[in-house]
């Protein structure tokens, strides 16, 4: 038995303790005040460390969550969208979605190594250890990209003909692609580099966005634009639950300590899921943040929320073809929002 599968097996054997404690209580505690551009997309943390990665506008930022300082900027990276990060190859991974690149840096010294050309439209990012490689969707070529992790070569373009949203792996060989247009999750081979099959979440999620996965469990968390996230059993497809939400939420997370999904939503939210019985869930709490907080990372050492967000000063009539209007945002109001598990 390997020791990715013993760990498994070991985290399957505390399942059923893990759903029975009680889920703990989030409060937001604080804030991080981040100058620069007030844009923003994805975040996430680095295990073992104090460092939180955040997508900014022309660059990504690298906060101290210890001391709650900036410690490093990440540029150019016009348009920074996802991170993704390979601590053992000691290599992380952010998108720029107007300049169609994917910088790689170096995780100990936080400066660039190399950027590499894949086409205007990058957005989400994932890393996949049982390969090496790193997958990069992009919306405007409807490929997907998988770039080798050690070299940073492109080794593979893999059409899937609709627009993405995020993507995330399984850590064996398969990764896992919300194709927003179609109401579809496609299904990666991360080895043979094919999309093996396709996941039909229609007609309870229309617009798949954001997406989690719980490993231990073979489980998905996706949150739709019809203000729900559906849970879905990744080997067969079936939806388990469909649980309603506030608002649009760009960015689900998962605690795999506690057996939680998170879905912080555009109106100021956080929806915090549950485990219900053997494969039932629900909804556990919803939490206060601020408008505008629709994207998080989650450290589960420390049972850390981290989400981004702005002040809206006024909201412009919807650009042509959009349906939402467009906000403008006051200079200098990009924070970090801290949400800490608070238990009783």
């Amino acid at each position: 038995m390997t020791r990715f599968r013993l760990a498994l097996a070991l985290a399957a054997s505390l399942l059923p303790a893990i759903a029975a404690a009680a889920p703990p209580h989030f409060a937001v505690t604080g804030s991080i005040p981040i100058a620069g551009p007030v844009k923003w997309d994805y975040l996430t943390t680095q295990p073992g460390t104090n460092c939180l990665f955040a997508a900014e506008g022309d660059r990504v930022v690298v906060v101290d969550t210890a001391t709650r300082k900036p410690i490093a900027t990440i540029a150019p990276i016009d348009g920074a969208h996802g991170i993704a990060l390979a601590p053992r190859l000691n290599r992380g991974f952010a998108t720029a979605g107007i300049a169609g690149t994917v910088t790689m840096f170096n995780l100990k010294t936080l400066k660039p190594i190399k950027t590499i050309d894949v086409a205007p439209g990058p957005d989400a990012i994932a890393y996949d250890p049982a390969t090496e490689r790193v997958f990069v969707p992009n919306e405007k070529t409807q490929a997907l990209i998988a770039i080798d992790a050690r070299t940073g070569k492109i080794i593979k373009r893999i059409p899937f003909h609709a627009d993405p949203e995020f993507i995330v792996t399984d850590g064996r060989g398969t990764a896992y692609l919300n194709l927003n247009s179609a109401d579809q999750i496609a299904v990666v081979n991360t080895r043979t580099l094919t999309i093996i099959r396709r996941i039909d979440v229609a007609p309870t999620c229309h617009g798949p966005t954001g997406l989690a996965i719980d490993r231990a469990r073979e489980r998905l968390f996706v949150s739709c634009r019809n203000h729900a996230v559906d849970v879905v059993a990744a080997r067969s497809g079936r939806i388990l639950a469909t649980l309603p939400i506030p608002a649009f939420s760009d960015a689900m997370r998962f605690d795999p300590s506690r057996n939680l999904a998170f879905a912080p939503s555009i109106d100021g939210t956080l929806t915090v899921i549950g485990a219900a019985g053997k494969s039932g869930y629900k909804i556990v709490q919803t939490l206060k943040t601020a408008p505008t907080a629709r994207t998080m990372a989650f450290d589960q050492a420390t049972q850390t929320a981290y989400l981004s967000a702005a002040t809206i000063v006024k909201t412009l009539p919807p650009a042509p073809g959009k349906t939402y209007g467009r906000p403008v945002f006051a200079p200098g109001s990009f924070r970090i929002l801290i949400v800490r598990a608070e238990h009783h």
